[in-house]
């Protein structure tokens, strides 16, 4: 019987094992300074153009996309140019290296087109992101009624895929904070949605991940600012209590931001937040400052000091701009597996003035056997559940994950019946959640929902990395709630349909011809359809 000889390891596995196994120092030592040193020269170029070149329209650009799709090859499919690495997914879509796929690029649609105070919207284009609209309209005094984590995330992203934030319990979901979108269809003809003008189009675009056509702008609701947010931190330490105590606060709308951090099955930091122009200066915490702790241990700390004191709660004033981003210096908890002495004190003062790596510079830096660490043994994972079914979904995130921290968000699904919107509903703000027609279900079960967020390795016995997501799936199927579709998405399209109302898609999709140029949602984001 033969023995198999395993070849011996060229220098270049040699030199991408080094890197894996000592990935940390690689990050700050060579991924860091290389992405600060890009950023400046994105920087420079950016005002080279602004001063040496005629800057182009909005008009322009979006008759550039026209001219682009009239003149793609004949029966070819058409998608986005941009590169799957520059998604905040971690895997990439397989399709757009497919040559009967013809791309289509969107250029710089990065611009803030208009802010109106008066209507209370800002219109900006699809690749703005979190950073530069919070950058725009804080000295303002105005903000975004739902800013979701981390400043690369677009605003074409959150309206086609998923936004999320803990001012979602008032507000809904970011996408239902819309009032109007501008979409090119891939006949190239160019159609305004709103609520009264292409109401159909209008309401199913949120969720669509660009199966209905090019989105080039989008009119969002503003509400004004404050300085800083009072938070009030909630340490509990057992389930029921953590529950009921993030339960309350999500159906208290004087409350501004409300978030649960749940470190164990029985432990959790419940987080209240209202938005205040008046913080004492000792008690103001500027958390994203560099040398500060992460803020997911910082809030952890609470935990540790309150054991033994039933009831405690402890209040701090955090910048505005500092609470909204209070997760991206860490990457939520993601970072410490990267570098895991990131939140030693000696690392934050030597080395936290460089910042982060970005998620896109990550993906282009995941080889050897690091991809496969992620592929087998790594989740990233937000499911929406019906409030009243979070203890369920608790225990069954434990089982088939334990992964900790768990992020807890809440939203609304539907907005309630005007007859029944609290008086003390801040702005006169209503969200248009869910509106008839779109992917959400009309009649869900319950109008509040909590998004678990579970990012890292399992520590569960059971894991599998397949079986234990289709097992959460189902569970989250038959609990009538959704899944975030970024992440792995082992469902059937039966049970896909079956999560995802589709009536109104298809006839969207038959309406305007969309069928043969731009694929389905399922197509886009099926496990078989994305690689690392």
């Amino acid at each position: 019987m033969g023995v198999e000889i395993t070849p011996p390891q060229t220098l270049g596995e040699h030199i991408v094992d080094f890197v894996v196994d000592h990935r940390g120092w690689f990050v700050t030592f060579f991924l860091v300074p290389l992405q600060i040193l890009g950023d400046i020269v994105l920087y420079l170029l950016s005002q080279y153009d602004r001063y040496t070149r005629k800057q182009s329209t909005h008009q322009e650009r979006v008759a550039r996309i026209q001219q682009q799709i009239k003149n793609a090859p004949q029966g070819a499919k058409l998608c986005t140019a941009r590169p799957g690495w520059k998604t905040m997914s971690l895997k990439t879509p397989k399709y757009k290296t497919d040559p009967a796929w013809y791309g289509i690029d969107l250029g710089n649609l990065d611009h803030i087109l208009h802010v109106d105070e008066a209507r209370g919207v800002v219109t900006v284009e699809p690749m703005c992101s979190m950073g530069q609209i919070t950058k725009e309209l804080l000295p303002r005094g105005w903000t975004l009624a739902v800013i979701p984590e981390l400043d690369d995330l677009t605003v074409g992203g959150l309206i086609s895929g998923f936004g999320i934030e803990t001012s979602s319990h008032k507000y809904g979901l970011f996408q239902y904070c819309c009032s109007a979108y501008d979409i090119i269809l891939p006949s190239g003809e160019l159609l305004h949605c709103t609520q009264t003008e292409n109401p159909d189009l209008f309401a199913a675009i949120p969720w669509s991940h660009g199966t209905l056509g090019f989105l080039v702008s989008a009119e969002i609701k503003i509400i004004r600012a404050k300085e800083y947010v009072r938070i009030e931190y909630i340490p509990c330490h057992n389930t029921a209590t953590g529950i009921k105590s993030f339960a309350d606060a999500s159906n208290d709308d004087s409350i501004d931001f409300v978030e649960s951090l749940q470190y164990s099955p029985s432990t959790s930091v419940v987080m209240r937040g209202y938005l205040t122009n008046d913080a004492p200066a000792n008690k103001i915490n500027k958390i994203n400052a560099w040398y500060n702790p992460w803020f997911y241990k910082h809030v952890e700390s609470f935990l540790s000091k309150s054991k033994g004191l039933e009831g405690a709660k402890y209040e701090e004033y955090i910048p505005l701009r500092d609470y909204y981003h209070r997760h991206t210096r860490s990457i939520f908890w993601e970072l410490e597996e990267i570098i895991p002495f990131g939140n030693e004190t000696w690392y934050r003062y030597l080395f936290g003035w460089m910042g982060s790596p970005k998620v896109s510079t990550l993906k282009v830096t995941t080889w050897g056997k690091l991809k496969v660490l992620y592929e087998h043994n790594h989740v990233a994972q937000d499911m929406l559940v019906p409030m009243d079914q979070l203890d369920a979904s608790l225990k069954i995130f434990d089982e088939e994950f334990a992964i900790y921290p768990l992020w807890l968000c809440p939203m609304r699904i539907l907005a309630p019946p005007l007859s029944s919107t609290p008086s003390n509903l801040t702005n006169h703000f209503r969200p248009v959640t869910s509106p008839k027609g779109g992917l959400i279900h009309p009649t869900p079960t319950s109008q509040l929902f909590v998004d678990i967020g579970a990012y890292g390795t399992p520590k569960s016995k059971r894991f599998d990395w397949k079986a234990s997501v289709k097992r959460v799936e189902a569970f989250v199927i038959e609990k009538e709630g959704y899944q975030a579709l970024y992440a792995d998405t082992w469902m059937s399209n039966e049970e896909f349909r079956k999560m995802f109302d589709h009536e109104g898609y298809d006839a969207v999709r038959r309406k305007y011809a969309v069928e043969g140029r731009l694929s389905d949602i399922y197509t886009k984001v099926n496990r078989g359809a994305r690689r690392l």
